[in-house]
């Protein structure tokens, strides 16, 4: 596992879905609150999880082209 921004992130959408999640069981009567918190929780995974997505097409891409390079292919 990496530790960047990304991974911090993932955390951090973990943390405030639990969070929500605690704040709706421990008070049921206000609801706004704790939902956001946990769609928020939500937005911030489905945010790092497309941009690890993002780098590691990237990454792909790259090896790729660095392949097409190395091995060109013969014409007939």
């Amino acid at each position: 596992m990496r530790w960047d921004h990304l991974t911090l992130t993932a955390f951090g959408g973990i943390a405030a879905f639990l969070l929500g999640a605690a704040l709706l069981f421990a008070d049921a009567h206000e609801l706004f609150t704790p939902v956001i918190s946990m769609i928020g929780g939500i937005a911030g995974l489905a945010h790092a999880n497309q941009e690890r997505l993002k780098e590691r097409i990237e990454t792909l891409e790259a090896q790729a082209v660095r392949r097409e390079w190395r091995e060109p292919t013969k014409a007939p």
